[in-house]
């Protein structure tokens, strides 16, 4: 049995490896021609930690992200509304972890090419169709760079993993459309700061409307001393606003 994977993302490189782990031969194929480390934080709730750690990856997030204890809620005028455990603190057996998008993606492309070799991880490999086989699926992929054939694979599945723009969920329903829009905008960035609260404090203050999201992602220290800290400052439609801490 072998298992096609369109998109080397977080869910598709944790797929390979869960695959890897009870022994299904799979193959990655990702669009892009080198995987990079890109994008801000990410909370990772303990229902997916648990399959993270199942995955033998505990100490490596431990030690790039922030175990978060708690969720903390504030009025727009920075009063306390309520404040509520996370992760083991809540009771779970599973921490919360808060990490930076990027840091994970790498944690787990080092993890997949490092148990299914690097061989079954192709880069510039963008599907461009699929048809069912008597023994399961045929796959062609193109490099979207140059718009040549990089080759058809037989598989007995193909997962889509490849996003929100993905290939085979055009293919499956041509007639759906983009993804709508609900009108708000999310303003994302990082900086660095002192410790607040309690170190491990994920906070939110405002309203339905504006609101800001931060939260620690890194215990690392940083050239200044100070760590990383994901903001995050969600708005309604209107002019663009920044926030920093």
């Amino acid at each position: 049995m072998t298992v096609l994977i369109a998109g080397g993302g977080i869910g598709g490189l944790t797929l390979a490896l869960s695959l890897h782990q009870i022994g299904i031969d799979c193959r990655v194929f990702e669009s892009v021609s080198e995987l990079k480390p890109l994008g801000v934080g990410i909370n990772v709730l303990p229902h997916a930690v648990r399959e993270l750690i199942e995955l033998g990856l505990l100490d490596k997030l431990d030690a790039s992200g922030v175990r978060t204890k708690e969720l903390s809620f504030f009025s727009k005028h920075g009063k306390p509304i309520w404040s509520e455990p996370r992760g083991i603190e809540a009771g779970y057996k599973w921490p919360q972890i808060s990490i930076h998008r990027g840091t994970l993606h790498q944690i787990l492309l080092d993890a997949t090419i490092e148990r299914l070799g690097a061989e079954n991880v192709l880069t510039s490999h963008h599907l461009a169709s699929f048809t069912d086989t008597p023994e399961g699926i045929s796959a062609t992929f193109l490099d979207k760079a140059t718009g040549k054939d990089a080759g058809t694979y037989q598989g007995t599945l193909l997962v889509g993993a490849d996003g929100i723009h993905s290939a085979v969920r055009e293919k499956l329903y041509p007639q759906e459309g983009p993804p709508l829009w609900n009108g708000r905008i999310l303003w994302r960035g990082i900086t660095e700061s002192d410790a607040y609260l309690s170190g491990r404090t994920m906070i939110m203050a405002g309203h339905e409307i504006l609101k800001f999201v931060c939260y620690p992602i890194s215990n690392a220290p940083e050239p200044n001393g100070g760590a990383e800290r994901q903001i995050s400052d969600q708005l309604g439609g209107g002019a663009p606003s920044a926030a920093f801490l």
